[in-house]
């Protein structure tokens, strides 16, 4: 639509209802919000908002525009604006300067005019004809004080779960329900009831010294201990950033060392921390076992050439077997009296 605004205001948002029915755009320039007519847009072909209405600027058939929903000041191009589920209500927030003392951003709710319905009697038809020629001019039916010395940005009405979000230039989001028209949502955490304190609990509390740990426990304070053991340090989450940093890290890891592969490597860079020495005997061995096909053998036969002609136990048996072996046991000597055992 050529200058829905008039003149050469900018649009700044603009929404469809659910049913697609109705759009409603809103500018930073009038401070209003329009409700537009879709069906009337769709059976003239785009010839009701044609640039040779208003002289070559743009204008719009009376017939498009449905409501004008008035005093909704917008200092940012970010305003929008919201339809209820129903779709027979329609929602902005005002901004404000906050400069000015006292000042509170509104969250306006404006209720839309009934669409006629097809199939009522002649008289009125002709009524309701004469009623489309004139576009009705909307004044909010609730104003709400969401946003002390702050604006209202940003407005969201879920359909599901008729709640309404609010952001506002504060920084805060506000969420508005009903308790038996909402569902779910914002209703979960605030169904749930606050816990009754003790009054034991409480006596003890109120006693307790400033800084000590039964104050700091009923204040909801953590206790800062900056020179306490590792083990007993309470550190901080570590974010997304941090755990990444930490599994790249070896030894924070743990990781194991990759094994060795491609043949023997020796220096800092080889896995396996395989010394100069080991490499050298790994060498040796394999030029040994090179040219040798030990598969099938028996590995005794040629441990007992190695025995041939030797004796390593016999040595010990030569000689006075009866005087090399112990006359008594440690059982019998210890059955003996201590006397004799002085004495020899």
């Amino acid at each position: 639509v050529y200058s829905a605004h008039g003149g050469t205001k900018p649009v700044t948002f603009v929404t469809f209802i659910g049913d697609g029915s109705k759009i409603a755009s809103r500018s930073d320039s009038d401070d209003t919000v329009r409700i537009w007519n879709v069906e009337k847009m769709e059976k003239d072909g785009g010839g009701s908002f044609s640039r040779k209405r208003s002289g070559g600027d743009g204008g719009h058939s009376p017939s498009l525009l449905l409501a004008t929903c008035r005093g909704l000041p917008a200092l940012n191009e970010s305003a929008n604006c919201a339809f209820s589920p129903d779709g027979t209500v329609v929602c902005a927030g005002s901004s404000v300067n906050p400069r000015e003392p006292n000042c509170c951003g509104k969250l306006k709710f404006y209720r839309l005019p009934e669409q006629p319905q097809n199939g009522k009697p002649i008289k009125e038809a002709k009524k309701e004809k004469k009623k489309k020629k004139e576009t009705a001019i909307l004044d909010p039916i609730v104003e709400l004080d969401v946003a002390p010395n702050a604006s209202v940005l940003v407005v969201q009405w879920h359909p599901k779960l008729n709640q309404i979000a609010v952001g506002t230039s504060d920084g805060l989001i506000h969420v508005l329900f009903d308790q038996t028209l909402s569902s779910k949502g914002a209703l979960i955490p605030s169904s749930r009831s606050v816990r009754p304190s003790d009054g034991l609990s409480d006596l003890l509390r109120t006693r307790a010294p400033t800084g000590s740990a039964a104050f700091l426990a009923g204040s909801n304070a953590n206790i800062q201990t900056p020179n306490a053991l590792p083990l007993f340090r309470e550190e901080a989450r570590a974010t997304r950033k941090v755990k990444e940093e930490v599994r790249k890290d070896p030894e924070k890891t743990k990781l194991p060392q990759p094994p060795v592969t491609g043949g023997i490597k020796t220096g800092t860079g080889a896995g396996g921390n395989i010394s100069f020495a080991q490499s050298v005997y790994s060498q040796n061995i394999q030029k040994i076992v090179k040219n040798k096909n030990i598969a099938g053998q028996d590995p005794r036969e040629e441990l007992f050439k190695h025995n041939e002609g030797k004796s390593y136990v016999s040595k010990a048996y030569e000689g006075d077997v009866q005087r090399i072996l112990a006359e008594k046991t440690v059982e019998e000597e210890m059955e003996e009296p201590s006397s004799k055992r002085a004495k020899h």
